[in-house]
């Protein structure tokens, strides 16, 4: 991290997406610029189908196959994001970088408990502790109540703030 509180912690420039279809490659994000610095909250609002959903998927690499950054730069504490391998990228997912959506059931699987999927991402993410304990810990330090029970629940049991935290 940089030690210049304040130089921005993500940098989007000229950010232009583009999807393949049928037809070739569709632009549907065109030249986007924004600065998030820290300790601060940035709120992109648009229409519906405006690309802002596209904009943040591509801001931390997590576009779908079917669409790719097509020109621009995205970079998180100097560092652009746009050319790291998929490897380097895992380090950085989860850590530095991420995404909370506001439909939290898309992004939980609904048939697996929701302590069982926390502990997942500690595991691909390289966490060699206690993993059990670390999900409580977690858990608590989000202000979900009761955490020793909610881990065995499934993201339907929780209500959509705890959804959100998980």
């Amino acid at each position: 991290m940089s030690n210049d509180p304040t130089a921005p912690l993500l940098k989007v420039r000229d950010l232009r997406v583009a999807y393949k279809t049928d037809h070739g490659l569709q632009d549907v994000v065109h030249g986007v610029d924004f600065d998030v610095y820290p300790g601060e909250a940035v709120g992109i609002v648009g229409e519906s189908g405006s690309g802002k959903s596209t904009v943040l998927l591509a801001a931390a690499r997590l576009l779908p196959s079917n669409a790719r950054i097509s020109n621009g730069s995205v970079q998180l504490d100097g560092q652009d994001l746009a050319t790291l391998d998929q490897r380097t990228l895992r380090t950085v997912h989860g850590p530095r970088i991420g995404m909370l959506y506001q439909d939290s059931l898309r992004a939980l699987n609904p048939v697996m408990k929701v302590g069982d999927q926390v502990s997942e991402m500690l595991r691909a993410h390289g966490y060699v502790g206690d993993r059990d304990e670390k999900v409580v810990d977690l858990f608590r330090s989000v202000g979900i109540s009761d955490p020793e029970g909610r881990v065995s629940q499934f993201p339907h049991q929780l209500s959509g703030g705890m959804r959100q935290r998980v």
